[in-house]
């Protein structure tokens, strides 16, 4: 009898991001990728989401590798994190690994990548794996055929069928079409764009519409993207070659890509280089272009301190340009809005996604991901990467291609698929979560300092400063309110007045044992003085009670 494997989702399965997979089998573990995931609310001195270890932190030596499908954010962020702790194998296609080895490297964690060849065969724990190319909208990326003793099971990784690629690399359909023959357990297959009809479109369509929007911009052109993919940045380095226009980066993400992609030879560099941004500045405007990070709205970004004149000496000048090749993640709608309107304000042109033809995806649609299930045929299917709206249409739209719905899966974080000589059971759940990450990079944030920094943003604080004698209970001195983010314009402290008398009021109506119990002082006047500013103000401040011996 063979052995059962089991699919444990830990991210990935109902959001868009945080993408972690784990395949079991034999007291074994193998992770797929291992990201983050982005708040869609900025601000909380939060600035990412990691996901929970607690599965694996419970089973020591149980993970025995991680295997990365390509080099995003969302698929290698969390490794610094898991590899702190856990230091197994990490196994990724050339980009990936590069990009994660820097990763590892900032974090100050010495740890040797090895590097994925399509075609190649490696074995992690009780798995065989074979590397499958895929296209998607960074180079490098795979699909992941595994054996395992119950069959084979393909992870689709994230991706789309491109038929015309600017590196001329499309993806390995032919290989994933022989594992489909010889016969595969159970397909993952991303869900991210399973609401569009028809196919995703090719990422050389974009870079003949960059260059006429270099041609018939009389000004400067800046033009932002993920700093990661590469193909976009190729197809602006020829754009502006072809348009005549020097092209100079702006800001760390590009510094860093186009010196990694060069050194890899993954990017053929303009002629002379690439300008940096005091070059270009004494060039004409109209000889010159920019990539400049900030896609997403960030502050701190080059794009977003361009559109308010504190970046360097990048001036935006009526008749410049500025074009958006890429999508907008949910959640930064806003701060994207704000950063086109300072530049619509400073006069420039804007030029944004697929409205503009500068953007396409880097995810398959309807057509695409009918094909990959027509040529892998599987017996088993779990649609992962995509929210749960994504997920089920999914199983629909594998259910209409013929595969049995007591076959399809529909998993979220959690949730545990295994499969074993009965055949496939659900039912079980593993811990899950998400770990918030403080803005400073150096810890986690639990749930309660979440809950304090939500409130001291929503109503402020007030810090009631009490004077008791531990002896008798007899409060000392006149207690002393001090807030800050709770008066409105125009107000003075006197307002905090009656909030002390019903402050005091309370608490005289304690024994004399219960003033001298300051746990108990702190408990009510929390109560107190949140009932009060509930009541007569509609806020809800945090309070801190502060009580001192005397």
């Amino acid at each position: 009898m063979a052995g059962s494997v089991r699919i444990v989702p830990l991210g990935g399965l109902g959001e868009i991001g945080l993408n972690m997979l784990l395949v079991e089998a034999d007291d074994g573990a193998l992770a797929i990728d291992c990201g983050v995931l982005f708040p869609e609310r900025p601000g909380l001195g939060i600035d990412l989401l990691l996901p929970d270890l607690t599965y694996l932190r419970e089973r020591p030596g149980y993970l025995k590798g991680v295997v990365l499908t390509h080099g995003h954010e969302d698929h290698i962020g969390a490794l610094p994190r898991l590899l702190d702790e856990m230091p197994v194998p990490v196994f990724g296609p050339r980009l990936a690994a590069s990009l994660a080895a820097a990763k590892l490297r900032r974090n100050g964690i010495d740890h040797k990548i090895e590097v994925l060849e399509p075609g190649t065969h490696f074995q992690v724990g009780p798995f065989e794996v074979e590397p499958i190319h895929m296209t998607h909208s960074i180079v490098d990326a795979c699909a992941l055929a595994i054996k395992t003793p119950q069959g084979v099971i393909l992870h689709s990784g994230d991706f789309k069928i491109d038929p015309n690629p600017v590196d001329g690399r499309t993806a390995d359909l032919n290989r994933i079409t022989d594992w489909g023959k010889k016969g595969i357990l159970l397909l993952l297959s991303d869900s991210t764009n399973v609401e569009h009809e028809g196919v995703c479109g090719s990422e050389s369509e974009v870079g003949p519409h960059i260059e006429e929007i270099m041609r018939k911009t009389p000004g400067r052109v800046m033009i932002t993207t993920f700093a990661s993919h590469l193909h976009r940045i190729q197809q602006v380095v020829d754009a502006a070659d072809a348009a005549g226009r020097s092209l100079a980066v702006a800001g760390r993400g590009f510094e860093d890509s186009t010196r990694l992609a060069g050194e890899l030879g993954l990017l053929r560099s303009p002629m002379g280089g690439f300008l940096t941004v005091e070059q270009a500045m004494q060039l004409p405007a109209k000889d010159t272009a920019m990539l400049v990070t900030g896609s997403q709205g960030e502050p701190r970004a080059a794009l977003s301190r361009a559109s308010e004149g504190r970046f360097k000496k990048l001036e935006v000048e009526p008749g410049d340009g500025v074009i958006l090749s890429s999508r907008v993640i949910p959640g930064n709608e806003r701060a994207v809005h704000k950063l086109l309107n300072r530049f619509a304000k400073l006069g420039a042109t804007i030029h944004q996604g697929h409205d503009s033809h500068v953007h396409v995806s880097g995810h398959a649609y309807k057509t695409e991901l009918r094909e990959m299930i027509s040529i892998t045929k599987p017996k088993y299917f779990v649609p992962v990467h995509g929210e749960y709206r994504h997920l089920a249409a999914h199983r629909d739209l594998a259910a209409d291609m013929g595969i049995p719905r007591d076959h399809i899966f529909l998993l979220e974080d959690g949730d545990v698929l295994e499969i074993d000589d009965a055949g496939p059971h659900t039912g079980e759940k593993v811990p899950v979560g998400r770990v918030l990450v403080d803005g400073s990079g150096e810890g986690e944030i639990g749930l309660e300092v979440l809950r304090d920094r939500r409130h001291l943003s929503d109503g402020g604080f007030v810090v009631a400063v009490i004077a008791v004698n531990p002896q008798t209970g007899e409060i000392r001195t006149e207690p002393e309110l001090v807030t800050r983010g709770l008066l409105r314009e125009g107000e003075g402290y006197e307002v905090l007045d009656e909030a002390r008398d019903v402050m005091m009021d309370r608490l005289r109506e304690l024994t004399p044992e219960s003033r001298a119990d300051f746990l108990e002082v702190e408990d009510e006047v929390r109560r107190a003085l949140k009932r009060y500013f509930s009541r007569t103000r509609g806020q809800r401040p945090l309070i801190v009670p502060h009580i001192y011996e005397m």
